[in-house]
């Protein structure tokens, strides 16, 4: 115990001088050698954790990554470490590993807010609606007043076409939070999927009004303009978008189609092209998308 205590020590005098890796191994060879000790999980946690934020801050998401996968080898019961990893393999589209951490994580803590909301938008993420919605709907009977989770809400209902409700969970995250962008953004693709491209017009230049370079409501306009058949409104406002935002591939696809009604083949069969080619290399990066091996599982 006390030889334990003495390494603890020299533990977190390396993590009070900033030698955040060697304070890590010592941290996690102690935990290896005594599973019980608290001050060594807690050192590991802490420290695991500026590591990889230190390096998602330079960019080497892998690093990151690697960080958090040897803790939770270490001690894969560990809810910061649980949390963390869940929350990077989703931004690195690991979604299936993200799903299969948080749902780790919330079989350990059931009523943890931030596991729910993060759960949630991984099941979203994979398609999957209805745990997506349970989940959501979980965190917002403990927070109800988070702007955000109403969001998040709502896109869930827009991915299952339940336009009405999605359009009211958009409003209640506009009521909470109006000095916002995507609420409203969502809003106007609400009305584009149901074909009232005067109201999306309007909630797009909201959209603008708060982000004039957004490049989803410039091409959800475009989108608008050719629905009601004025291609040169258009043409503008997808020109506007592909500027904007360059590898949107909607935005390409409309506006081929809008060239081809004003008479421009050659350049409507660039940008079809272009929106071919995006599309491709979107699927193809989907199809390439490894699930990588967690700690405890078989190979």
């Amino acid at each position: 115990a006390a030889q334990t205590q003495d390494r603890l020590v020299a533990a977190q005098r390396l993590q009070t001088k900033g030698d955040t890796a060697q304070a890590r191994d010592l941290f996690e060879q102690i935990l290896q050698a005594d599973p019980t000790s608290d001050e060594a999980r807690e050192g590991m946690s802490s420290t695991t954790e500026r590591l990889a934020l230190n390096a998602r801050a330079a960019g080497h998401m892998d690093d990151a990554l690697a960080d958090l996968l040897r803790a939770a080898k270490v001690e894969p019961k560990d809810i910061r470490v649980l949390y963390d990893l869940g929350i990077l393999e989703d931004e690195m589209h690991l979604y299936k590993d993200a799903d299969g951490v948080l749902d780790q994580l919330v079989s350990i803590e059931p009523n943890e807010p931030n596991a729910l909301y993060a759960r949630a938008r991984v099941k979203l993420d994979l398609g999957q609606l209805e745990a997506a919605k349970q989940d959501m709907l979980a965190y917002l009977k403990m927070r109800p007043l988070d702007a955000s989770a109403h969001y998040g809400l709502g896109r869930i209902y827009l991915q299952g076409l339940e336009f009405d409700k999605a359009r009211a969970e958009f409003q209640k995250s506009i009521s909470i939070q109006p000095r916002q962008s995507e609420a409203y953004y969502q809003l106007g693709q609400t009305d584009l999927e149901k074909d009232e491209y005067k109201d999306a017009i309007d909630r797009f230049q909201k959209t603008l009004e708060r982000d004039p370079e957004h490049g989803g409501a410039l091409t959800g306009l475009g989108i608008a303009y050719f629905k009601l058949k004025q291609y040169d409104n258009a043409n503008e406002w997808l020109t506007k978008a592909i500027r904007v935002a360059p590898s949107y591939q909607p935005a390409h696809y409309y506006l081929g189609l809008t060239l081809a009604r004003l008479n421009r083949a050659e350049d409507s069969r660039r940008e079809l092209q272009a929106a071919a080619t995006l599309a491709d290399k979107d699927n193809q990066q989907s199809a390439s998308r490894l699930r990588i091996i967690h700690p405890g599982d078989q190979p």
